[in-house]
């Protein structure tokens, strides 16, 4: 697994400052990665999901200046609001993966914006996300 990173150093002032705006606590393995890869690219970077392959572009960033701040793509996407959803890596056309907080459980899903009430479970955690990337 190679990830191309922009070098954001995300201390815990950051990671506080945005878990207060979203009001959520992100799990440790996913805390983790953005400390390493913030708004990072992964290599190899697609995943199955109910036999279609969907593409993990980059990671949000917890980087107030970078194009994909998870605050702003959170507050953007009216619907994420709706069905408890928070961002946590984009796909090449709009759609996220996201945390799914609705049960106060802190599963996976892929949510496509252009059937925005649809959100296809993928894993329970980060770390599986990431174990489940290939080319």
């Amino acid at each position: 697994m190679n990830w191309n990173c922009e070098g954001h150093i995300i201390t815990d002032d950051i990671i506080n400052y945005v878990k207060n705006i979203l009001k959520v606590d992100f799990p440790d393995d996913f805390l983790s990665a953005i400390k390493k890869y913030d708004g990072g690219y992964p290599n190899p970077n697609v995943i199955t999901i109910n036999g279609s392959y969907e593409v993990v572009n980059n990671l949000v960033s917890f980087c107030k200046d970078d194009e994909s701040f998870i605050v702003n793509i959170f507050k953007e996407t009216e619907y994420l609001q709706d069905l408890k959803l928070i961002p946590i890596a984009e796909d090449p056309f709009g759609n996220l993966f996201c945390y799914d907080f609705m049960d106060d459980k802190s599963k996976i899903v892929f949510w496509e914006h252009e059937n925005f009430n649809t959100k296809k479970f993928i894993c329970d955690s980060f770390n599986e996300l990431i174990q489940m990337l290939h080319n």
